[in-house]
């Protein structure tokens, strides 16, 4: 088995001594999976999980990934990720997902409680694991907004497979990359909904740079292959919790989701701005 084992720091949202410096951490290869258990208060998040997982209740949501039926996620929020996707797999144009990103107020009014503002708990949860640093959502040049956070569903016998997160080459990044401290990147996510069984995360130690084994394909990785040769951990992520991962460094999937109930969370991307004075995210 490689060497390059899973570095996990599961902690509880009070524990602030082991969450204030956790982005700098995760920059500076010193863990590589943050855990926050409690991050968000449960209700709010439980109720709109529960409603959002309604099939008869239109949530407008988009399914980039429909090419791929085992892949089908649902997103809300936005029907341009700033990802590659099946039906995009190069990306969008920064300016399809500019114009995307002007939807997401209308498409995400209404899922929370009244006094509950997503965008602004991530601000708390995000700068309180910067050292200090401010957390904002990303904006162009031109002062335009991206997306703060997407909804993403996955139902019963979807999943997403292994893959990095490093986008910057994207052309959608043109524009916002060259601002940031692209050594790596971070993805944030909070659980809405927990499913009956599966949707767990499971991080591996695998590097781009790492040979590991694919598919005869070339493209896909062979993850019984890695998981026999690598080390790798299984996370179990309850309503609240959020995890930071440092998704550009280290391979990850989300294993099938099983039964009636789906997985839902929200989240996007994060990253220290070039000077390293802001924490800027973005989905």
């Amino acid at each position: 088995m490689s060497t390059r084992t899973v570095r996990v720091r599961d902690v509880k949202a009070a524990d602030s001594a082991n969450l204030q410096h956790g982005i700098d951490d995760l920059y500076e290869d010193r863990v590589d999976v943050i855990v926050i258990r409690g991050a968000f208060p449960r209700e709010p998040l439980a109720s709109a999980g529960a409603s959002l997982d309604r099939d008869d209740i239109t949530q407008g949501w988009n399914r980039p990934n429909a090419k791929m039926p085992v892949e089908d996620i649902q997103i809300l929020g936005t029907d341009t990720p700033a990802t590659p996707t099946y039906s995009a797999p190069r990306g969008a144009s920064l300016e399809t997902y500019l114009e995307s990103a002007k939807k997401h107020r209308s498409d995400t009014t209404g899922v929370f409680a009244p006094g509950f503002d997503a965008t602004k708990e991530f601000q708390r949860v995000l700068a309180g694991c910067a050292s200090g640093r401010p957390a904002d959502v990303a904006a162009t040049t031109g002062g335009d907004s991206y997306v703060p956070y997407t909804i993403r569903r996955l139902t019963d016998g979807r999943q997403i497979g292994a893959h990095h997160d490093y986008h910057y080459g994207l052309s959608l990044y043109n524009d916002l990359a060259p601002r940031l401290d692209t050594s790596t990147l971070v993805s944030f996510v909070v659980t809405l909904g927990k499913p009956d069984a599966g949707g767990e995360l499971v991080v591996y130690g695998v590097t781009p740079q790492t040979p590991a084994p694919k598919l005869p394909n070339g493209f896909s990785w062979d993850v019984p292959a890695i998981e026999k040769e690598y080390s790798f951990e299984r996370l179990v992520m309850d309503v609240g919790d959020v995890f930071l991962l440092a998704s550009g460094r280290c391979l990850h999937r989300v294993s099938p989701i099983q039964g009636a109930k789906a997985r839902v969370t929200m989240g996007g991307f994060l990253a220290l701005d070039k000077p390293r004075e802001r924490v800027l995210f973005w989905s």
